[in-house]
């Protein structure tokens, strides 16, 4: 019986929606006026871009005019090496974005260590790229002209997996040993913990801290995966606007951080075009996926890509 009545009522609410909606259908609409009555005509413009001020604006020079001012008036940073501080970070990546690049690190570790063989089997390969990533963010942190979690030890802890990083050069007993330490290090620290690092040494610049090669090649997968997919329409943008905000601000960092002294080609005035460019193009990505602007996000990837590619056209 209540079966029976369920099925009753659902048939009558169909049975009242179809006549709403017929009704709905047969009311007389309104047609839009031949022309505009006159008191309406005097509030609105014939063309509103007729009456603006100014040229559209160039999301480029706004992005150019952030970066001058983290770094002191200069498009071009020429900051200290690693451990000065005097570089303005926060102006290209939020603080949130540097802990939570580092907390991601520790999932995709775990198995790399988890055996001497997967280790030696090509797993010190990839602790080579995220121990070196890790050295970079963590000096970064350390550097960094905000609060950031980590922050009174992350310049000892850029040393320390700096040297993690070079040594994953080659799968031995040892590296893997010392990689185990590492990824186990990362873990206490991502649960709250304090790992026992040593004091950071003074003087250490970044060609003791990051190789460029691993560097590269999460600067390209964090445009070639983490940002031209997810951008392709307008939809895409807003879907994946966290991530790509995420990504953006990462490309940023890298590019400044190439330019720091001890890497090599960091004085070619060349190299540093490209590499500002890259940046610059980056923050405006930035700030136009803030602003849900999506031409203005696909022309900021596009400059990253061809900054990119010049790049590589002329130093490969």
């Amino acid at each position: 019986m209540k079966q029976l009545v369920s099925v009753s009522c659902i048939a009558l609410l169909c049975v009242c929606c179809a006549t709403v909606l017929a009704d709905e259908k047969s009311k007389p609409r309104a047609k839009p006026p031949g022309e505009w009555p006159r008191d309406v005509r005097e509030v609105f413009f014939d063309d509103a871009a007729q009456q603006l001020v100014g040229g559209r604006p160039d999301y480029g020079e706004v992005a150019a005019a952030r970066v001058a001012a983290a770094s002191g008036g200069s498009t071009s940073s020429g900051g200290d090496s690693g451990g000065s501080g005097d570089y303005a970070w926060s102006k290209l990546v939020d603080a949130d974005t540097l802990e939570t690049e580092i907390k991601r690190q520790l999932t995709p570790m775990q198995p790399l260590v988890a055996t001497p063989a997967a280790f030696k089997g090509g797993g010190y390969r990839d602790c080579r790229n995220r121990f070196t990533w890790l050295a970079t963010l963590f000096t970064v942190a350390g550097d960094y002209d905000g609060r950031v979690r980590w922050q009174d030890t992350a310049t000892a802890l850029g040393q320390l997996y700096g040297r993690a990083g070079a040594n994953c050069k080659v799968g031995t007993d040892q590296s893997f040993r010392e990689s185990q330490l590492r990824v186990q290090d990362l873990a206490d620290l991502v649960r709250g913990g304090r790992p026992d690092a040593p004091e950071a040494k003074p003087d250490v610049g970044w060609d003791q801290i990051a190789d460029r090669s691993p560097l590269m090649r999460r600067m390209e997968s964090c445009l070639g995966e983490g940002i031209s997919p997810k951008a392709s329409d307008r939809r895409a943008l807003s879907n994946n606007s966290e991530d790509l905000r995420h990504e953006a601000q990462l490309m940023a960092l890298m590019a400044e951080v190439i330019m720091q002294p001890g890497f090599d080609y960091a004085d070619d005035e060349s190299y540093r075009n490209h590499s500002t460019q890259l940046r610059d193009a980056s923050v405006a990505l930035t700030q136009a996926i803030d602003l849900e602007n999506f031409e203005a996000a696909r022309e900021a990837i596009g400059n990253m890509q061809k900054a990119c590619s010049n790049c590589h056209d002329e130093w490969r």
